[in-house]
């Protein structure tokens, strides 16, 4: 789900959970005012806040963890997690369901807390706000995301990334950026320096205008946008592009040759001790 319809749930929920009395969290003009609030995280804030005051807090969990199910049809005839691990890039997540973790990595791989910009590890799954089986991880409400991106060693860790690599955005809008801020702190025009990263948009044809539009914005934090054709399949376009990517990725790098010399590596070392 969107962050829209988790907002417009929790509100729902804290309408209709009775306390001990037998009144609601909430009564109906309350609920109707969050849920006209156009800041998501906003609503999700207050409605975790007012969960848990009355001692319902796992409901709060029980819808983000809702919110967060998969299409079992989608993963089984598009699963987009096959073709971006094709892409043979360093993975890093602000979504807190298990999905690509699941299927692609084990849990040794998989990092949810203690991010080390030291050690920054390209066979790793990096969830930087969290992991839904471990809620003291997770990165949802306005204090939490403030914590988290305070956080020293976190900071510096996302500096990194920005620093070092090219950075390609999938499946992000403006309206979820959590990184927003940090973008445009460190790489904004006024810092002298630019990044070189880039973020896959969905356009309908001839909307050219509406694509320049987008990419003024986005220039200012040092993106590119990329755009592609959501005329025919809608928002499962994106599919078709990543796959095309990771079979043009797979035809032309060096990834497998480079992996087989290591794995002979390996065993030749393994076989001298």
């Amino acid at each position: 789900m969107g962050w829209d319809k988790l907002a417009q749930n929790l509100a729902n929920r804290c309408f209709s959970t009775k306390k001990e009395d037998g009144s609601p969290c909430i009564n109906f003009k309350e609920k109707d005012t969050l849920s006209r609030f156009p800041d998501h995280k906003k609503t999700i804030t207050i409605c975790y806040n007012i969960l848990k005051q009355n001692g319902f807090e796992d409901i709060f969990f029980e819808e983000l963890e809702k919110s967060l199910d998969s299409d079992p049809g989608l993963l089984k005839s598009q699963n987009i997690y096959d073709e971006l691990y094709n892409l043979h890039g360093l993975f890093i997540t602000t979504n807190a369901d298990r999905c690509f973790a699941d299927l692609k990595f084990n849990p040794m791989q998989i990092v949810y807390k203690d991010f080390n910009p030291s050690d920054i590890d390209r066979t790793k799954l990096y969830h930087i706000h969290g992991l839904i089986p471990h809620r003291n991880s997770l990165v949802f409400t306005v204090p939490q995301y403030i914590q988290r991106y305070a956080n020293a060693p976190f900071r510096k860790f996302l500096e990194t990334i920005f620093e070092k690599y090219v950075v390609l955005f999938v499946g992000y809008g403006m309206s979820e950026f959590e990184l927003l801020d940090f973008l445009i702190v460190k790489f904004g025009p006024d810092k002298g320096r630019k990044a070189k990263h880039f973020i896959l948009l969905p356009f309908y044809n001839g909307e050219k205008n509406i694509l320049e539009f987008e990419q003024f914005y986005y220039n200012s934090m040092g993106i590119k946008v990329l755009d592609y054709e959501k005329d025919e399949l809608g928002y499962g376009q994106l599919y078709n592009v990543i796959k095309s990517w990771s079979s043009e990725i797979y035809q032309t790098s060096t990834y497998l040759d480079d992996s087989l010399k290591e794995i002979d590596e390996v065993i030749d070392n393994y076989g001298k001790q």
